[in-house]
């Protein structure tokens, strides 16, 4: 059995005290105060999903979007906090992801050691579907960035899919290309990530990826790029996502070797 800290012990008991039973369809989106994760966080709740939204700042999170949202102060760093808070969870959306390319909050502790954390609590919880927002540029067959932060960013990140694709939980990886402070406007490509090479997409059209992605069998067990085509018809993504393969028939394949972390 799981031995637990002192603030995984106060979450837990944050949640038995509130009273409340075990909600359907009950999502937690890591990182729901960042971009991307607000805007799943708003669709979900239009789709009539029950929420509980992750931050690391309660208090700015409430200022932002609102206090209407089930929040919950985490660290995905913290081990025995991201078990309690994955309590009576049905999906799972990550959008975390660090703006610090050194230390202790570098992509090594939030990219990898927090995806690593979000995936063994989901798998323990029996989480049904695990959506990780990453990049259109990692992937473990992605030439590397000739800046070596960003390299190393991408690393991380690439390391954080691989676990998530080993855990046996059904899973997709989305990934954005560079995003745009936009609503979502449908008019997308989806492809394989060894096909992509550059673009921009809408904050709102990664949030309606992910949320579609929960229960989308075209998305299950697949990584993909995304970027903004104006040429696309609206909603013409479903069919280029059903035509992806799944990981396991690519080199999206978790058995495909890593290249080395950049000196």
């Amino acid at each position: 059995m799981m031995k637990l800290g002192r603030s995984a012990i106060a979450l837990a008991a944050a949640f038995l005290l509130s009273g409340a039973l075990p909600a359907a369809h009950l999502v937690l989106v890591a990182g729901a105060s960042g971009r991307s994760g607000s805007a799943a966080m708003r669709l979900l709740d239009e789709e009539g999903y029950t929420v509980r939204a992750t931050t690391t700042n309660r208090a700015r999170a409430v200022e932002r979007h609102g206090a209407q949202w089930d929040w919950v102060e985490l660290d995905v760093r913290d081990r025995d906090a991201v078990f309690a808070a994955m309590q009576d969870v049905d999906y799972l959306i990550c959008a975390i992801g660090t703006r610090s390319l050194l230390g202790g909050n570098g992509p090594e502790f939030v990219d990898y050691a927090g995806v690593v954390n979000l995936v063994d609590a989901a798998v323990e919880a029996g989480v049904r579907h695990f959506v990780l927002v990453s990049s259109a540029a990692a992937g473990p067959y992605r030439e590397r960035s000739r800046m070596i932060l960003f390299a190393r960013a991408r690393h991380w990140k690439t390391l954080g899919e691989n676990h998530l694709k080993n855990s046996g939980l059904d899973y997709t990886i989305v990934g954005p290309s560079g995003l745009r402070d936009d609503p979502a406007e449908g008019r997308l490509r989806v492809m394989a990530r060894a096909d992509y090479d550059t673009g921009r997409v809408a904050i709102g059209d990664v949030g309606m990826l992910t949320v579609d992605a929960l229960t989308n069998p075209d998305a299950r067990n697949k990584s993909y790029a995304v970027v903004r085509d104006e040429s696309a018809a609206p909603g013409a993504w479903r069919e280029m996502l059903k035509a992806i393969e799944i990981d396991s028939v690519t080199e999206e394949s978790p058995d495909h070797p890593l290249m080395p972390d950049p000196e």
